[in-house]
């Protein structure tokens, strides 16, 4: 019996692995071109587009771990099940219960993995961003800024250029967004052009805007100011502020959520923490249901031939988010509904892997056919 298990989980281990490798890199190739323009044409030293790039691996890792424990079950049972070896446990009795003990320990490995990223991977990831961007920002002033984008280039600081120089340094048609220390609405600044100049003593990226008007709104004293320009100078700020490390709950670890959510009381701001709590969790939790759905339908698909692995990890990966973006719609108006969305995709796969289990005892083969002729691509 043990022996068994070690095998299982040898053979889950290089699926494991390849899959995480592409998932991870298949995740990455859409930011691959603006980290590259970073380097080629906006001159960004490497190290520091390397640091931002180490920094995106957390949030992808979130997703890519339990896409990869599926593919692994998958893979390993299926190959399995092809060369029949399937029938030589089932006669030494070791049944599909059997095979969910080394699943368990292998997806509890992974579950682990997983709670770690959603616990400090993700906030240090979030935090290690906005570092490397408002460096980035020191090192290459007007690197952050790109045509058509809003972008935060500091913390409560956004800028939209409709145009943008080669080397990023001049702007046309400049939107500025900031708020000002002592203020509680957000100033807002248009510009016919900009300029980005070098920070002063590590002081900050300078931003010089020509020929504008600020605009101010203040709808507490039902004021709304407005004041124009020949040349304005603007110091982005280098570090990330408190405030934004405090409220941004993508820079929060699991139980500063749960503290903000509970001290939110319902609010439109405690149900976001909620649902980056929850998400988080379920997103880590699928590490074990992914892995528990995944026997029945590895042991009857034929890793050999016309292999469906990867089409039906694609499939259940992209119905849990379809979930996840249901429940964001929800998030504002429904809480409880949204909290139900996050975690019906693992309640519904414990429930049929554990009917599965059910039938089981110490047969292999219990899905229905129409379902088994499906994963066998019949």
């Amino acid at each position: 019996m043990k022996l068994s298990r070690k095998y299982l989980l040898a053979e889950m281990t290089g699926p494991f692995l390849i899959g995480l490798a592409s998932f991870t890199i298949v995740v990455l190739l859409h930011r691959f071109s603006r980290l590259a323009e970073l380097v080629i044409a906006r001159g960004v030293p490497a190290p520091l587009v390397g640091r931002l790039l180490l920094a995106l691996f957390p949030p992808f890792f979130e997703i890519t771990l339990p896409a990869s424990m599926l593919l692994a079950v998958l893979l390993a049972l299926g190959r399995l099940s092809a060369d029949s070896e399937t029938t030589a446990l089932s006669g030494a009795g070791v049944g599909m219960r059997g095979i969910a003990v080394p699943v368990l320990l292998a997806g509890g490995i992974v579950f682990s993995a997983s709670l770690l990223v959603a616990w400090k991977g993700i906030p240090w990831g979030f935090r290690e961003t906005q570092r490397v961007l408002a460096q980035i920002l020191v090192e290459r002033t007007g690197a952050g800024a790109t045509e058509h984008v809003f972008r935060e280039i500091a913390p409560d600081v956004v800028i939209y250029p409709d145009r943008v120089s080669s080397d990023g340094q001049r702007m046309g048609g400049v939107f500025l967004s900031f708020r000002p220390p002592d203020g509680e609405e957000p100033l807002l600044v248009f510009a016919r052009e900009g300029r980005f100049s070098p920070s002063k003593n590590g002081e900050g990226t300078g931003l010089e805007l020509f020929e504008g008007t600020i605009h101010g709104d203040q709808p507490g004293k039902g004021l709304y100011r407005m004041a124009s320009f020949g040349r304005m100078d603007f110091r982005v700020p280098v570090e990330v502020s408190d405030a934004l490390r405090g409220n941004e709950p993508k820079g929060l670890t699991l139980p500063q959520l749960a503290e903000r959510f509970e001290r939110g009381d319902g609010t439109r701001t405690g149900n976001e923490y909620r649902y980056h709590f929850h998400r988080r969790l379920s997103l880590a939790f699928s590490c074990l249901s992914f892995g528990l759905l995944a026997i029945p339908l590895g042991l009857t698909h034929r890793a050999r031939g016309k292999s469906s692995a990867f089409a039906v990890t694609l499939i259940l990966v992209v119905l849990f988010y379809v979930f996840i973006a249901m429940a964001g719609l929800l998030e504002k108006r429904y809480p409880l509904s949204m909290v139900a969305l996050l975690w019906a995709p693992n309640v519904l796969g414990l429930l049929f892997s554990a009917w599965v289990f059910w039938r089981s005892e110490h047969r292999m083969d219990v899905l229905p056919a129409g379902l088994r002729s499906l994963m066998e691509g019949k």
